[in-house]
């Protein structure tokens, strides 16, 4: 049997969402443009930097629930490149089963493609010992036996988790998990697998056994399918939908089946995020009805005026959540033993003390790191540009964390590309999330195409670039109740700086930026109308937050030494992410 035998076709396609690949892909883009201008505009600039770990999105037709459910998916666009595999869990709306059922396919087709599904992480979660799968390759003997196991077997009560069965006929014609499946490609790119999941009646444990035995890394995404209230005035339906959201913003479960049609995936994802407190943040996007035509109103925004409120509607939301930083994804997921999936490459906790003492020779001074990361920089960019023949950015970060141990140290960093001394893209984070290697060709490869004040870099451009990298140290709280007082204790040319009021408004400038704005009065002042405050705004009651860090940047320069500041602008910053 091969990976082709067994491919679930698309169910919805043509009613959920166009059935022609070209209107797909269109509508998406539409969806995923109108969400990106929401999260460009500030109002959500408290959320945390990098991809979600997990979401809960809507998964009605795309032209009454698009727009909401694209606003969890342009946060997902972070992982790509990452992000390798998504466990996708709905409810069951045409056939009842007790527990989480799988399905015995191997793949789902969209009009976008077809997208395998990881069934050796299935059968290890089932119970069954792994394998290895892929497009084209023959299932191993022990996966085969998994796959013809009787409809309606469940996992015992040993497994991983013991909720699961196998059942195709809840899966046939389910459209709850299908409608995710083109915004993930979209969004992910090549390269992802699935786990389809429908969860009919099962406890809240039960279902989160399910998730956290499929948890994995940075590698993997969990995407929870659940729409809100049901054919209520539109009205009534915005009263009953906001309490909902309330109750899954403060973990307070069990959500009831007749406030989310996918209430028993939720209450799964809302038993993980309890039992892990602390170390996950979920946080509420934005949310609309079937009667906003699409308009979504963001998280602590009121709801615009009702066209038709008498109109019985559905209601949508979107969230996400984050895992908090540590020494790596893998190390995370240590507190769960039954949390690591088949073929899982992010066990680096495991390995890093050892690399660093297997006698390879020592990694060069930190002056000469610049070349290391310039270099990882430009891999990436031209892999997204198609100009790097058969060799991949991948491979050229494996290359270098083998030579360079300290690449697989976690940090934070941004990339800054300039074109005739003019800024052309910039994109980092301000948090450590991963490792360093891969955070710098990450942001190297969203530098250059998906800044959103400027137009993806081209081909043609590629020479014409130049290339900076800079690496930021930890965060550190600033105990300043003033502006005055914050401006006394800035050190200019050294201290990056990030303000919050603690809602929406949000920003920081990079050392860089004192080349630009010496005196800390303007250097705050900037800062300040650039987080969507009054320049002059002034406080002594400690109301804003402020914490700073310092920056090595790197350029490409012969002969240039690292230092913490470099002829920046004062947008080169911002990256249309912090």
């Amino acid at each position: 049997m091969t990976f082709t035998d067994r491919i679930r076709p698309a169910a919805v396609a043509g009613t959920f969402y166009p059935d022609d690949s070209r209107a797909l892909r269109a509508m998406i883009a539409r969806q995923l443009d109108y969400a990106r201008s929401l999260l460009a505009s500030g109002a959500l600039s408290h959320l945390p930097e990098g991809a979600p770990k997990a979401v809960i999105v809507p998964h009605a037709g795309y032209v009454y629930s698009g727009t909401t459910a694209a606003l969890a998916y342009a946060l997902l666009e972070r992982g790509r490149g990452t992000i390798r595999r998504a466990v996708i869990v709905g409810p069951t709306h045409r056939v009842a089963v007790r527990g989480v059922a799988m399905c015995r396919a191997t793949a789902f087709e969209t009009p976008l493609g077809v997208v395998p599904i990881d069934v050796a992480g299935e059968a290890k979660a089932f119970g069954y010992a792994a394998g290895a799968a892929g497009a084209g390759s023959a299932v191993d003997a022990g996966l085969q036996a998994f796959l013809n196991l009787p409809n309606n077997t469940r996992a015992s009560s040993s497994a991983p988790a013991p909720a699961l069965l196998l059942n195709d006929p809840t899966h046939v014609r389910e459209h709850a998990v299908e409608v995710q499946i083109p915004f993930l490609q979209t969004v992910l790119g090549d390269g992802l697998e699935i786990i389809p999941l429908n969860a009919g009646d099962a406890t809240p444990c039960e279902v989160g056994d399910v998730l956290r035995a499929l948890w994995g890394g940075s590698e993997t995404v969990i995407v929870i399918s659940s729409d809100l209230s049901h054919y209520h005035p539109n009205g009534y339906a915005r009263m009953l939908d906001d309490e909902t959201i309330g109750r899954i913003a403060g973990l307070d479960l069990p959500i009831h089946p007749n406030r989310a049609c996918g209430a028993y995936p939720v209450n799964g994802l809302l038993d993980v995020c309890r039992e892990r407190a602390g170390a996950l943040d979920l946080r509420f996007l934005g949310c609309s009805t079937s009667g906003d035509d699409g308009v979504v109103t963001l998280a602590d925004d009121e709801r615009p005026p009702m066209a038709r409120p008498d109109d019985s509607v559905v209601g949508y939301a979107s969230f996400a959540v984050w895992q908090a930083s540590g020494p790596s994804d893998a190390a995370a997921d240590d507190n769960d033993a039954d949390g690591d999936t088949a073929g899982d490459d992010t066990a680096d906790s495991d390995t890093t003390d050892d690399a660093n003492t297997s006698g390879r020779s020592p990694d060069p001074d930190p002056d000469d790191r610049g070349p290391v990361l310039i270099g990882l920089a430009r891999a990436a960019i031209r892999e997204r540009l198609g100009l790097n023949g058969d060799a991949s950015a991948r491979d050229a970060l494996a290359a270098a964390v083998a030579d360079h141990p300290w690449l697989d140290e976690p940090a934070a960093s941004f990339v800054t590309l300039t074109e005739h001394g003019r800024l052309r893209g910039c994109i980092g984070t301000l948090q450590a999330h991963q490792s360093l290697g891969r955070d710098v060709a990450e942001h190297a490869a969203d530098a250059a195409m998906r800044d959103p004040r400027f137009m993806p870099v081209t081909a043609m451009e590629y020479p014409l670039l130049d290339v900076e990298v800079s690496v930021l140290s930890e965060p550190e709280p600033m105990a300043v109740r003033s502006r005055a007082e914050l401006e006394r204790t800035l050190r200019p040319g050294r201290d990056g700086l990030i303000i919050s009021d603690g809602f929406r408004h949000r920003a920081t400038f990079l050392p860089q930026v004192w080349d630009e704005l010496p005196d800390p009065s303007d250097f705050v002042g900037h800062l300040l109308a650039k987080a969507g405050l009054p320049a002059g705004y002034g406080w002594n009651d400690g109301e804003i937050s402020c914490s700073r860090y310092t920056v090595t940047a790197y350029q490409e320069s012969p002969g240039e030494t690292p230092q913490t500041s470099r002829t920046p602008r004062p947008e080169r910053e911002t990256g249309g992410r912090s």
